[in-house]
Formats: C-alpha cells, structure tokens, sequence
C-alpha cells in the first residue's frame, strides 16, 4: 500500500515538472511571438519587405536643346540595359560565364562592370551591359529563364544630331564626381562643358524608381510600384542649326576658330572651334584609350577655341588704335609716309608692304593696313590709356558669355609688364602693340564682340541661351559718335573699295554690303638676314610657323545685323583665306535669317 502511494507521489511530481517545464516553454514561445509580431511588428515588417522587394533607381531624363528655330541639338535616345541583383553579386562570375554564351562581354563591359561591383550605393541592382541592340534583346529574352537573378531595365542617355558641329559650344556629359549623388545616382550624368555645364541645374532633373519582387531564392517575379523620374527642364539658344552645319563643313579641314554674332541681342548664332570631336562617344563615357588620343593631340580638339583660344589680334587691333587717337583729337588730315620701314634707335619696325605705301592718312590706313602709320602713332600713345580704350571693347576682359572656362585674354599695362616680366614698358613694345603684336592677346570671340560693338554702338553682351520674355536693352558706348562712323566707314573701304586688303572679298549678294578688317597674326621672329634675300611665303614655311589667318566685320553696312571673327591658325594672309570664308558664311546666314 505504501509502496503504490509513493508511485503515485512520484508520477504526480513528473507530471508537475513536465506541466511546469512545458508551461515555461510555452511561455518562452507566446513571449518571443509577442515581440516579434506586436512588439517589433515594423521592424520585422520592413525586413521581410526589404527581402521581398528591391529597388532600381531611375535616372532623370536630361531637357532638350534647341536652336532659335526650335530644332533639337541635344536630346536623349533609350538605353536598354542589363542589370543583375545585387545581393547575388557573389555569383557574377557564374552568371557571366553563362551570359558570354548568347552575348558579346567586351573588355569594355568587364571594365565598367568590376567599377559596378565596388561601389556602395541604394540601388539593388548592378549593371552588367548598357546598349542592347536589339538582337541582343531578344536574344535574352529568349534565354531569360536562365537567368532568373537578372532583368532589363530601360534608361536615357544624351544623343547629339549634329555631334561634330555642336561639340564645343553645346559640350558634353559626364559621370558625376561628388561623393553625395556617387552614393546615391552613380551612373547619373552632368554636364562636363558647353552649355550641359553651365545650365546642368536646369537640364539635369530629378531620380525616380521602380519596386521589384523577388522571392526567397532571389529569383526575380514581376514589377511592382514606381516613381517616375522628372525630367529637366527644356531649354533654346540663338544658335541656328543650318547656319551652324554650313560653317563647320566650311572650317572642319583648318584648325581655328569663328563667332558669328547678332548685332541686336548679342545672342551667339554660331560658333565653330576646329578639329572637333564626337561628343556621342561621351554620352557612355569615353574609352580611356581614345581620351588618351584627343588629350595628346597637338591640335587640341578638346579645347573650345572660341572662348579659350588666345591668339594675337593682328591687324584687327587697329581698330581700336584708331578709335583711341580720334578720341584725343587726332586730325584727319595727318598723314605719315610709309617707305616700308620706320626707325625706332638701333631697331627696325617693318611694314608688310615691303616697298611701302607713300604718303598715307587714317582712314587709308585701315583700308590697306599701314603698319608704318601705326608705329608713328605709337611714339604719343600711353600704353595704359589705350588699355582703357581696349577694355571697352572687351579686349582684355572676359566677354560675361554663358558658357565655362572663358579666357580673359591680355591687354598689358605698364604694371602688368612689371608684375609679370620684372621690367619696365619700352616704347618698342608700344610699336608692337598697335599693329596687334607683342603681348596682347585675345579669343575670337572678344574680336567679335569688339567688332558687334563698333558696328551697333551699343556695349553688347554674348549670350547663349534664348529667352523670348526679355529683350536685350544694351548701353551706348562712351565713344564719340563721328569717330565710330570714321571707323566703321573705313571698315567699308577695307572690303568696298579698291586697294581695300578685303576688296576681292566682297559680298555676292546684291542687296548688302559687309565692313571689316584683315589681319595677320605672326607667330614667329623674321630675321634681319631673312628681310635682306627676302621674307618668305607662308607656303615656304613649315606649317607652325605659318602666320595666323584673321578678320572680323559686319554686315549689312548700313544696319547691322550680324558681326564675325575667324582666326585660322598657320594659313596665312587675312585677305587671302579668313575674309572670304567670312563672306561666304556672311552671304549665307543672311539668306538664311531674311528670307
């Protein structure tokens, strides 16, 4: 008896630990599901949605470009694209290995593709090969099966039309740099020059994305939700494509330059800097072997000579020489003889007219480019007085044009010359500066602005970008009306009239006439030897040592409407190669804006 009750005593305590034992586990699992499902209920949430679903971000759409005429210049094409999940990075080298089977992987897509798989950013896809064809579309397509950690994902990318004329001055895109949109857009493209830089802000947009399921296994299933990405504003120029293709098939063969203004709202309606470049290249980001080539290139197609390029203004500066003195009551009636030469102590300044041209006055002497007159008016010139009257015109100073990486140029003053050569101004470097020589420099493009102010009288700003709710309401220049219209009528005598160095360069059309000034920029030192048997022909020389082809003007005479400079490197005389491509390109533009 006593025996069965301390079995019955024994089994109850089992079955009191076993009860207790279970209730603890049972209170263990209640409380660890209360955490995790009331407690932690967001939390746990968002992990397993993280794990459901993924996000590719959506680059924004660049605005477009226009010329005046509402013509695309810079737009954007789709880019199909082949991305991979991230978290499945670890099997990339399986993946591939397979894809090579059905598409081409080129040195180029690994190259990008190990950049892809270092960078830490919120996308949670790689990108494996930009610009599917369309074979390969359908090719994947067909195979996509075996490649459930895979999908194609379609994005813009920057296309150019007329990619070799616009190059320069539209510019071209580029990966960004900045540590904050790397992490979060880092294939996200800005403007790298041209007017993609200098309007990036405008043009560039806002990101978007797409929600993506997947399942435990990683295997992609549908498309979910998104936010479309926000395009970039739109935006036009004063540029005009077929006035702007015409110029380039006229210059693409020299290396040089041209600016082709409008006299009434400063809006630039071409502008050309040769050899060019395929800014299409940019778009995906320039193989390093072919940046390679164009940053070596002596010719320096990268570089947007138009607003960049520093060149002496040759001949074109007397302009400004002239306007100078008749500000200081210069008479009309001097005259100077020009025998070809003109003594300054031990020195000879020679003219470029070897026998000479007589007996000469100012307006003569702009017409068939003097030297000699020049030089003689330089005994009684202040270089710092003359800088002033440079500056006015921009010469010297940066012209304000919406573009980047515009070049000042240099006019010198007595304090320059100090500051940077530790000497003192000699009255030899006044001689040289007149004719446009020595130190002073200066872009095309300040030689047409110089060129638009001296035609219109007002002091005229470039401008790129077109916005027709303002109007341009430009200041009179602070220079005596009878001294602009000698200058400007001299101009007409350098093209008009016989003798003129521009004469055989006149307009063909009927109904305008063009003004200007030739000029030719030397770049190399003529020795006293070499004057003595006789200067060589440019055609005699190798090609470096060829002077610069020059000249700048406006038509029509009577009101202008447009103003041009061209410097041609190493081709030569102004009269002979720059004057009549500008009266071809003269002819043309105002056939193409008047009619």
């Amino acid at each position: 008896m006593n025996r069965d009750i301390e079995e019955h005593k024994g089994f109850q305590k089992r079955i009191f630990i076993l009860g207790l034992g279970k209730a603890v586990l049972s209170s263990l699992i209640i409380g660890k599901l209360y955490y995790l499902q009331i407690l932690n209920k967001s939390k746990f949430g968002k992990l397993s949605e993280d794990n459901r679903t993924k996000i590719k971000i959506l680059h924004p759409e660049r605005g477009i470009i226009f010329d005046k005429n509402n013509k695309r210049i810079a737009e954007n094409r789709i880019d199909y694209q082949l991305s991979l999940l991230k978290e499945k990075k670890n099997l990339v080298t399986r993946e591939i290995i397979k894809l090579q089977k059905i598409l081409n992987i080129t040195e180029d897509d690994f190259f990008q593709l190990n950049k892809n798989l270092k960078r830490k950013t919120l996308d949670d896809f790689i990108t494996i090969k930009k610009n599917l064809t369309w074979e390969e579309l359908e090719t994947f397509e067909y195979f996509s099966h075996q490649f459930p950690f895979m999908s194609i994902t379609k994005e813009k990318v920057r296309s150019y039309e007329n990619n070799y004329a616009f190059s320069h001055v539209v510019g071209y895109v580029g990966y960004d740099s900045s540590v904050k949109r790397k992490k979060n857009l880092p294939d996200l493209k800005i403007g790298k020059t041209g007017i993609e830089k200098i309007y990036d802000s405008i043009l560039v947009g806002k990101e978007g994305w797409q929600k993506i399921e997947s399942n435990s296994s990683g295997t992609i299933v549908r498309k979910l939700d998104n936010l479309k990405s926000t395009s970039g504003e739109n935006l036009q120029t004063y540029l005009n494509s077929d006035i702007q293709e015409y110029n380039y098939d006229l210059i693409k063969k020299m290396n040089g330059s041209m600016v082709l203004i409008d006299c009434y709202t400063g809006g630039v309606i071409s502008m050309i800097s040769s050899p060019s470049f395929d800014i299409n290249e940019f778009s995906y980001g320039i193989k390093n072997d072919n940046w390679k080539v164009y940053q070596s290139d002596p010719h320096k197609p990268l570089l947007n000579k138009s607003i960049s390029g520093l060149y002496a203004p040759g001949s074109t500066f007397k302009l400004i020489v002239a306007l100078f003195v008749l500000q200081n009551n210069f008479s009309l009636t001097q005259k100077y003889f020009c025998s070809g030469s003109t003594e300054l102590g031990n020195h000879k300044f020679h003219c470029w007219k070897r026998k000479g041209h007589g007996y000469v006055d100012l307006r003569q002497a702009i017409k068939e480019s003097c030297d000699c007159f020049f030089y003689n008016l330089a005994k009684d010139i202040n270089i710092d007085e003359l800088a002033k009257m440079a500056k006015k015109f921009s010469m010297g100073n940066k012209t304000k044009i919406d573009l980047p990486n515009e070049s000042s140029g240099l006019m010198p003053t007595v304090q320059w010359k100090k500051k940077n050569k530790n000497d003192s101004w000699h009255l030899g470097e006044t001689y040289n500066a007149v004719i446009g020589q020595g130190f002073t420099l200066s872009t095309p493009l300040q030689l047409a602005i110089m060129t638009a102010r001296i035609a219109s009288g007002k002091i005229i700003y470039p401008k790129i970008k077109y916005d027709p709710n303002t109007q341009p309401n430009f200041s009179d220049l602070d220079i005596d009306k009878n001294s602009l219209n000698f200058v400007r009528d001299s101009m007409f005598g350098v093209v008009n009239e016989y003798k003129g160095t521009a004469f055989s360069s006149r307009l063909k059309s009927k109904k305008y006439k063009m003004a200007g000034k030739t000029g030719t920029s030397q770049v190399r030192r003529i020795s006293l030897a070499e004057r003595e048997v006789g200067v060589l022909e440019n055609k005699e020389l190798p090609y470096k040592l060829r002077d610069h082809s020059i000249f700048s003007g406006f038509a029509p005479f009577k009101d202008p409407q447009l103003a041009i400079a061209i410097i041609l490197e190493h081709e030569g005389s102004g009269s002979k190669v720059a004057a009549p491509m500008a009266r071809d390109i003269l002819d043309n533009s105002l056939k193409i804006l008047n009619t």
